[in-house]
């Protein structure tokens, strides 16, 4: 199985509900699967914005993988190729944006902060009827409140290097897996010094460092779903709440704690 292989069940949105037609600038799709979703990889002519209001979604867009949670959504340009998966009960939202309307200069995918009076609002688009005028000034008000995220980094680079995908794969899967730098290299039938220049290489980092961001990656989004620090920290590898605290502030720029404040 290949790092980015997709499993059912799949789920695509048809390009009919999608479609922003003038004079309006957006357009809002509700997501709420009953069950683990996958979505293969795809384009759109419009941007998009995915986000979620509970639950965490994956993607992989432009070689690397993302972490969509609540408060921070991944915007997609138009064309650029992308797949993903949600969680159990996520309830995913993707917004699409005329590309002719659209002026901020966001030509890769970034983290974008969704703040609750954006989120709401989105959702008060997509429910209420109004007038064309009414539609299009509160669609400009939610364009004007997105920003690029500056305090949440949400990507995680992939090697490409073929030699590390099984590394790559096992680790993204597990990322509690607690093997060296060394017991990596004999599986992987090379030398720790070979492991270590193919990583830098790559993505310039270092194998702990780039183990140390999946962990914090994969514990932003089990803190969004609510799950408590302690039992984050064991599901992330660590053995104790204190070192597991340390290394989110040191990754991410603030505390577990501090996280529900922001989202």
């Amino acid at each position: 199985m290949t790092l980015l292989e997709v499993r059912p069940p799949v789920a695509a949105i048809p390009s009919s509900e999608h479609h922003v037609s003038s004079p309006f600038l957006l357009r809002t799709k509700i997501v709420v699967p009953g069950h683990a979703t996958t979505w293969p990889t795809h384009t759109h002519p419009e941007h998009e914005l995915l986000w979620t209001d509970r639950g965490v979604v994956t993607m992989v867009a432009d070689g690397k993988q993302w972490t969509v949670a609540p408060g921070v959504g991944l915007w997609i340009p138009a064309g650029v190729d992308h797949q993903g998966s949600s969680r159990e009960s996520t309830e995913v939202r993707a917004t699409y944006f005329s590309p002719e309307s659209w002026h901020k200069p966001w030509d890769r995918p970034v983290a974008v902060r969704v703040p609750p009076a954006v989120r709401e609002l989105l959702i008060h688009l997509w429910r209420s009827p109004m007038s064309v005028e009414e539609r299009v000034r509160a669609q400009q008000v939610c364009v004007d409140m997105l920003h690029i995220s500056d305090d949440i980094d949400l990507d995680l680079p992939l090697p490409e290097d073929r030699r590390l995908a099984l590394l790559v794969e096992m680790i993204l899967s597990d990322p509690a897996d607690d093997r060296s730098l060394e017991q990596w290299a004999s599986i992987l039938n090379m030398t720790s010094r070979t492991l270590t220049r193919a990583f830098s290489n790559e993505i310039a980092m270092s194998f702990a460092q780039w183990r140390r961001l999946v962990r914090m990656r994969c514990a932003l989004g089990h803190l969004s779903e609510g799950m408590s620090v302690k039992s984050v920290a064991r599901r992330v590898g660590y053995s104790t709440t204190s070192a597991f605290v340390s290394a989110f502030r040191k990754t991410v720029g603030y505390t577990p704690g501090e996280l529900a404040e922001r989202i």
